[in-house]
């Protein structure tokens, strides 16, 4: 009789632990939301703190222009509100139905709409004080007033004489375009939560001041920089070099490795430029890069331009540039 007594009370125990620890999971539990880079996975923490938690669709190393998720990946949308995206990266044009498939209540935000984007199909830039003219080769022109930009420079990137198709998405580099990026997050979540929209604007309002405060620590870096070249493998800084009056050229042409003909005209060039700075993204292969860098006489750096340490990482690229022509 004790035993079964003894019994009872136990199991009852039990049971109002379990029912206790699955209320409590249910109410700390947090929404979540999902973004398809690292860098948006920063910028959207910026914007709703640790009220959301954040699920990365490309893992640290991968190539955005080359990932395709596995099933895993597409399945962890499930629990997502909503899906962060650049909207002009390859895999975010691919998989953006099958992402939306496995959730039918995925929210999709483009965090690009109003950028102004940089088009990789034969484009002159002009920048004269504070006008950017773009003729692009796809017939649109357009003119910009960028009053906080004045680098009086005459251009801004070259791809080798060869250009990829289509628009530049990587305007995460860019503290201007990611100003956009953030206006962009913070109506999504003050609109689908407007109970604590304040709290979201405070976080928005904080950010872009370290925005400002990036570009100007970028311009105080870059302003008196002689060499306004750069040699880089993938083209991933076109927009940070049309912001601070640099100019990108690129090793990657057409997003492949180039011919041995090609490097000797980059390695040419280079020197006829004096440039010394070569990047090269950890996503790919440096042997190029290394080769270039030998015969000019420069330094590869890696830098990692889908990094989520955003603030550092632009700081490094634009440091990297000043400590060269020491």
């Amino acid at each position: 009789m004790k035993r079964s007594i003894l019994f009872l009370i136990t199991l009852i125990f039990l049971l109002n632990f379990a029912g206790c620890t699955k209320k409590e999971t249910a109410e700390t539990e947090k929404p979540s939301v999902s973004v398809s880079i690292l860098p948006l996975k920063y910028f959207t923490e910026r914007i709703c703190g640790d009220r959301y938690g954040i699920n990365v669709l490309l893992p640290p190393g991968a190539n955005p222009h080359m990932f395709e998720p596995q099933p895993s990946v597409i399945r962890s949308l499930a629990g997502s509100s909503a899906l962060f995206i650049i909207g002009e990266l390859e895999f975010e044009k691919a998989w953006l139905e099958r992402f939306k498939s496995v959730n039918k209540d995925l929210t999709v935000v483009t965090t690009s709409e109003g950028a102004d984007f940089v088009s990789y199909a034969g484009c002159d830039h002009e920048h004269n004080n504070h006008e950017h003219r773009h003729d692009c080769s796809h017939g649109h022109k357009h003119d910009h007033e960028h009053k906080n930009h004045d680098h009086g420079h005459d251009h801004h990137h070259d791809h080798h004489n060869h250009h990829h198709e289509g628009t530049d998405p990587h305007i995460w580099m860019s503290p201007r375009e990611v100003k956009v990026i953030a206006n962009n997050i913070f109506t999504y979540f003050a609109s689908s939560d407007p109970e604590n929209s304040e709290f979201y604007r405070n976080n928005l309002n904080a950010f872009l001041k370290d925005i400002e405060k990036l570009d100007m620590q970028i311009k105080t870096i870059t302003q008196d920089i002689e060499a306004r070249e750069f040699i880089i493998y993938h083209p991933a800084l076109s927009y940070f070099a049309r912001d601070y009056g640099l100019k990108e050229i690129a090793i990657e042409i057409d997003g492949k490795d180039p011919s041995p003909k090609q490097i000797i005209e980059l390695i040419n060039k280079a020197k006829e430029h004096n440039i010394k700075t070569v990047f090269v993204q950890k996503q790919f292969d440096r042997r190029a890069a290394e080769t270039i860098a030998e015969e000019i006489g420069g330094t590869v750096t890696e830098i990692d331009h889908l990094s989520d340490d955003w603030i550092n990482n632009l700081l490094t690229i634009a440091r990297t540039l000043q400590l060269s022509e020491k």
